[in-house]
This record gives structure tokens, C-alpha cells and sequence, in this order.
């Protein structure tokens, strides 16, 4: 019993090492992202990426879209592939059988994420020698949160954009069309 408790203190106290890593670094990707999508270009990439979506709904069934999700997938951050699922549900939601999906790979937020978190690590490996790979990805699971409010912000900030488009105007949508924001299968947000 007394070495669990060593170890539970043991990872008490990488947990908050690598928190205050994790808000250092963050603070300083985030402007990097905030500027980056500012740019048309990434603007553009993004609306897309929704644009494809949306034709694809409207091409392959003539039932109305309900609700379009936008999520993470824990396995992304294992597999280390950066995926967003989008998924367009008719009103049955997970249910339906008319969904259409499409990942989505935002530019420059998983590689600025891989960057940081090989800085992270490098950092907690000077005080905790010996991290174990089930540490690491506790570790990558905690600071993910900070880029998937990141990409939730993003969506917010161009869902107008983004509803205003031709291909969402055109896409046979119920009355109350909505965006959420969330884990896959699990807690989401309306946007």
C-alpha cells in the first residue's frame, strides 16, 4: 500500500509539472494559431473542407441534415494523426442511417501540438526520469484539451462564414440546423 501511494504522488506531480509546461507553451501556440487563421488561405481551406461535406449531403440522400458535429477522437492522439470526425446526422442523430463523415486535419494545430509536446516531455524528463508510456499519453490527453478548445474557438469564430456559404445555403437542413462541438460518441456543445 505505501508504494501506491508513492506513485500516486509520483504522478500528482508530473500531472502538475507538465500542466504549468502546458500553459506556457500553450499560451504562446495559441497566438501563433490565432494569427495563421487569420490568413484567407486557412480561412478558405477550412470552409472547404465543410463546403465538401455539405455537397455530399445533398448529392447522396434528399432527406434533411439536423445537426453537423464536430469532433475529436481520443484515438487521434494515440494514433498521433490529428483527426477531426465531421460528421452531418439526420434527426435520428448517432442512430441515423443517413450520416455522412469527413476527417478533417485543421492545418498547423497537430503539428504545433507534436511540437510542443516533444518540448513537454523533454522538460518533465529532466525532473521525472523515468516516464512510463501510459504517463506520456496522460500527458498528451491532458494537454490535447488545450487544442480542442483551441478548434472548438476556431469553429465559433467561423461558423458565420461558414453558414453563409453557397453549399449550406443549398443543403436541405431541418428548421433547427445546429453545430455542436465535442468528444465523439460522448459530451459535445452546441455552437
Amino acid at each position: 500500500r505505501k508504494g501506491l501511494g508513492v506513485k500516486m504522488a509520483y504522478r500528482e506531480a508530473l500531472m502538475a509539472d507538465a500542466q504549468k509546461l502546458e500553459e506556457t507553451l500553450f499560451s504562446s501556440s495559441i497566438r501563433f494559431l490565432e494569427t495563421e487563421y487569420q490568413k484567407n488561405e486557412l480561412r478558405a481551406n477550412v470552409l472547404q473542407t465543410f463546403t465538401e461535406l455539405f455537397c455530399q449531403w445533398g448529392e447522396q440522400t434528399d432527406k434533411e441534415a439536423a445537426s453537423l458535429g464536430i469532433c475529436y477522437l481520443h484515438s487521434s492522439i494515440l494514433m498521433r494523426t490529428g483527426e477531426i470526425r465531421l460528421t452531418l446526422f439526420g434527426e435520428e442523430f448517432y442512430l441515423d442511417k443517413n450520416q455522412f463523415e469527413k476527417a478533417w486535419y485543421p492545418p498547423y494545430f497537430f503539428q504545433q501540438y507534436e511540437q510542443d509536446m516533444s518540448e513537454i516531455m523533454t522538460a518533465l524528463q529532466k525532473h521525472h526520469p523515468r516516464i512510463y508510456p501510459y504517463e506520456e499519453n496522460a500527458v498528451r490527453y491532458q494537454y490535447a484539451q488545450y487544442f480542442y478548445t483551441a478548434i472548438q474557438s476556431l469553429c465559433q469564430d467561423m461558423l458565420e462564414e461558414l453558414t453563409e456559404s453557397e453549399a449550406y445555403q443549398k443543403m436541405k437542413k431541418t428548421k433547427d440546423f445546429f453545430f455542436f462541438f465535442g468528444r465523439w460518441m460522448g459530451e459535445a456543445e452546441k455552437l
